[in-house]
């Protein structure tokens, strides 16, 4: 089974529509999480968004018992916006020191959405970066057509096929 972190409410109605029920399911987040790096266990369940992403999947903070783990992969899924990637990182960030465990067995994992999507006739490609995009771009210019490029301002923009 699969946990996604998504980043919002809108992220999180296209992850919806996009997930497999049987075998994922989906945590909108509300902006970004306390920063824990340097916060006790008792002072990370203060935060109410990390006391919510702890009982949805069963570990207390700085546990080693994992048998009430609730999902096999946890994964966190972000817009690939700096605010996104600073939100990945303050997850990563609560991953690492308080849920140790879970990073060391493999259970945690980040999703890398892309930022363009670029369409040239039947044929589509993505790409992390402005570097990747403009690479595609360039293979692109030996083929007929002019490429259509969509900037991603975020998960929600993305529809469910897209997602998946």
């Amino acid at each position: 089974t699969e946990l996604f972190l998504v980043e919002g409410d809108s992220a999180g109605g296209s992850a919806k529509q996009a997930r497999d029920r049987e075998y994922q399911a989906i945590m909108p987040l509300k902006g970004k999480i306390l920063n824990t790096w340097e916060v006790s266990s008792d002072e990370v369940l203060a935060s109410q968004e990390v006391h919510d992403i702890s009982v949805a999947i069963g570990i207390d903070p700085d546990s080693d018992d994992l048998s009430q783990l609730r999902y096999g992969k946890i994964c966190i899924l972000a817009d690939a916006d700096s605010d996104g990637l600073h939100i990945a990182t303050l997850l990563c960030a609560l991953f690492v020191r308080h849920f140790r465990a879970l990073v060391k067995n493999g259970h945690v994992y980040v999703a890398l959405p892309p930022l363009y999507r670029i369409d040239l006739g039947k044929e589509v490609y993505y790409a992390l970066t402005e570097e990747e995009k403009a690479g595609v771009l360039e293979q692109l210019k030996r083929k007929k057509g002019k490429p259509n490029v969509q900037r991603f301002k975020g998960l929600g923009e993305m529809n469910p096929m897209q997602l998946r």
